[in-house]
C-alpha cells in the first residue's frame, strides 16, 4: 500500500516534467518555423523587388528585319505600348499585361517561334530531255527564337530551327523516316552592337544584309557566318523625296580549307586549284547603298544598289559534289553527312563538274520598290506593292542576267485578312550561286530558268494563315559542248509545277 501510493505522486511528477518539456520544445519549434517563414517572406519580397525593376528596364525591341517584303521567321516584338502601362500600371488591364509580358520574358528573354505544316507537290512529265518528277509530300517546320537586349547597346538574338543537315536552304522536315526524330538545330546566332539608332554592327550567324524575303537573290533560308554593318542616316524631311540613306556592307567567311600545299590528288585540284600552292577560303564581300523617301500622299519608294563579290566560288559548287562536301562540309560541321549540298544548277565547263562556267560571280544588283499602306481596295489599310530587281554578273559575259517584277496586294495580320501576289522571274545560268539563291521558285536548279508565281493568303486568326503558292518553271538553254558550257536540266524539259498549301502559325 504505502509503495503504491508512493509512485503515484512519483509518476504525476515525472508527467508534469515530461510535460513542461514537451511544450517548451514545441514552443522552441514554434518559435523557429516562425522565423523561417518571416525570412521566406523577406526572400519573395525581394525577389518581386528584382522582378519590378526588371520589368521597368524592359523596353519593346522590334525584331531585325531587312527593309523590303515582309518576315515570316515569326521574330515577335514586345507591345509598343509598354512604356504607357508603366504609366497606367494601377489599372487592371495593364497590370496583366505587365504580368504576361513578365511571363514571357523570362530573365530578360524574349521567345517567341512559329510551326508550319505544308503539304508540297512537285510534278514534271519525263521526256528525252528530263526525266519525270513526282514528288508528293508532307512537311513541316518549327523554329523557336531567343532574344534578350543584354544593355540599350547590345542585343542578343538566336533561333532554333529543324531541317536537314546538308541543305541550308530549308528548314522544313519531311513527314518520312517512319518514326525517327529530326535535328533541332542553330539556324541563326549573333550580337548586334547598336550604339545608337543610326549605327549596328553584328557579328555571327544572321541572314545577309540585303535579304528582302523576295525569292530573288537569296532564298529566305540561307543564313551566313560573318559580319555586317550598316549606317542609316536621316536626310531631309519625313516624307521628302529622298528622308533616308543606308550604308549597308556584309563580310561572310563560307570555307576554311586549311591547306598550305595542295597534292595533286585531292579534291580541290578538280575545282581549278594550282597544284603545290595554298588554297584560300572562299568569301563573300557585299557593300551597298539604299535611298528611300515619299511621293506624297502614302506613296513611298525605296531603290537599293549593291555588289555581291565572291573570292573562290568554285569552293561552293565543289561542295556540291560527291568529292567536294568530305572536305568542304564535313570538316566544319563535325559529322559526316550522306551526300553533297543539293540545289546546284549553274553552267560547269564539265557535266556535274566543280569549276562553274563564269570566271568570276561579282552581281551588280538593282532593286526599285513602290508602295503604299493606304486602303485601295477595300475598308480595310493593306499594303500595295510594286517590286522590280535586276542583275547582271560582271564577271562572265554570257548568260549573266537577271530579272523578277512582283505585285503585291494587302496583307495578313490577323483573320479575313488577303494577301495575293504575283511573281515572274528570269535567272541565267551563270547570273546567280545557285546554291544560295531561291529553291522554291526554282525547283531543282536555282538558275537557268524563267517562273510565273502565284501566291494567295488568308488569315485565320491572328496567330495563323492558310497559304498558298504556284510556281509554274521552264528552262531557258540547253547544254553546249563546244563552249563548255554545260547545265543539270536544260532547256526541252517539260514544264515543272510546284504547289505548296501550308498553314503558318505564329507564337
Amino acid at each position: 500500500m504505502i509503495r503504491s501510493s508512493c509512485r503515484q505522486p512519483v509518476s504525476i511528477f515525472l508527467g508534469a516534467v515530461l510535460l513542461f518539456f514537451t511544450v517548451h520544445a514545441r514552443a522552441d519549434e514554434g518559435g523557429a518555423e516562425l522565423a523561417r517563414l518571416k525570412e521566406e517572406v523577406e526572400r519573395q519580397r525581394a525577389r518581386i523587388e528584382r522582378l519590378e525593376q526588371l520589368l521597368e528596364r524592359l523596353e519593346p525591341t522590334p525584331a531585325p528585319a531587312a527593309d523590303g517584303g515582309p518576315r515570316e521567321d515569326g521574330v515577335v516584338a514586345n507591345d509598343a505600348g509598354q512604356g504607357q502601362a508603366r504609366a497606367e500600371s494601377s489599372q487592371p488591364a495593364e497590370t496583366d499585361k505587365k504580368v504576361n509580358a513578365l511571363a514571357r520574358n523570362l530573365g530578360g528573354f524574349r521567345f517567341s517561334g512559329d510551326f508550319r505544316y505544308r503539304f508540297d507537290v512537285q510534278a514534271r512529265s519525263g521526256n528525252a530531255v528530263a526525266g519525270p518528277l513526282q514528288n508528293i509530300r508532307n512537311r513541316y517546320r518549327l523554329r523557336l527564337n531567343a532574344d534578350n537586349e543584354l544593355s540599350r547597346q547590345f542585343l542578343f538574338h538566336m533561333q532554333l530551327s529543324i531541317g536537314p543537315y546538308n541543305n541550308a536552304l530549308t528548314n522544313d522536315q519531311e513527314f518520312g523516316g517512319t518514326i525517327t526524330k529530326h535535328p533541332f538545330t542553330i539556324s541563326e546566332a549573333y550580337v548586334d552592337f547598336h550604339p545608337d539608332s543610326k549605327l549596328s554592327l553584328r557579328v555571327g550567324r544572321t541572314e545577309e544584309v540585303f535579304a528582302d524575303n523576295m525569292r530573288f537573290v537569296w532564298d529566305d533560308d540561307v543564313r551566313f557566318n560573318g559580319f555586317q554593318e550598316v549606317l542609316k542616316l536621316p536626310v531631309g524631311k519625313p516624307g521628302a523625296r529622298i528622308d533616308r540613306i543606308e550604308l549597308r556592307a556584309g563580310e561572310y567567311i563560307l570555307t576554311n580549307p586549311n591547306i598550305a600545299i595542295l597534292s595533286p590528288t585531292s579534291p580541290f585540284a578538280s575545282a581549278g586549284f594550282t597544284v603545290g600552292r595554298s588554297v584560300r577560303a572562299a568569301n563573300l564581300f557585299h557593300p551597298g547603298i539604299v535611298v528611300a523617301g515619299g511621293l506624297g500622299g502614302a506613296w513611298r519608294h525605296q531603290m537599293s544598289v549593291d555588289l555581291p563579290v565572291y573570292r573562290n566560288p568554285n569552293q561552293i559548287q565543289l561542295a556540291s559534289t560527291a568529292a567536294g562536301f568530305p572536305v568542304l562540309v564535313n570538316n566544319g560541321l563535325g559529322l559526316a553527312l550522306s551526300g553533297p549540298l543539293p540545289q546546284i544548277g549553274n553552267a560547269t565547263t564539265t557535266p556535274g563538274g566543280a569549276i562553274y562556267s563564269a570566271p568570276h560571280f561579282e552581281i551588280a544588283h538593282l532593286a526599285y520598290r513602290l508602295e503604299t499602306k493606304k486602303a485601295l481596295f477595300s475598308d480595310r489599310p493593306a499594303p500595295v506593292w510594286l517590286d522590280i530587281q535586276v542583275s547582271r554578273n560582271t564577271g562572265t559575259r554570257r548568260q549573266r542576267d537577271a530579272v523578277m517584277a512582283s505585285l503585291n496586294v494587302g496583307a495578313v495580320e490577323t483573320a479575313r485578312d488577303l494577301r495575293f501576289l504575283y511573281q515572274f522571274a528570269i535567272k541565267d545560268a551563270n547570273a546567280l550561286i545557285s546554291q544560295f539563291t531561291d529553291d522554291d521558285l526554282g525547283t531543282g536548279s536555282g538558275v537557268n530558268i524563267a517562273v510565273h508565281a502565284f501566291r494567295f493568303d488568308l488569315g485565320l486568326a491572328r496567330f495563323l494563315q492558310w497559304q498558298n503558292l504556284l510556281f509554274v518553271q521552264s528552262e531557258r538553254r540547253p547544254s553546249n559542248p563546244a563552249e563548255l558550257f554545260f547545265v543539270p536540266l536544260q532547256r526541252g524539259a517539260a514544264t515543272t509545277f510546284r504547289y505548296q498549301m501550308q498553314l503558318a502559325f505564329r507564337y
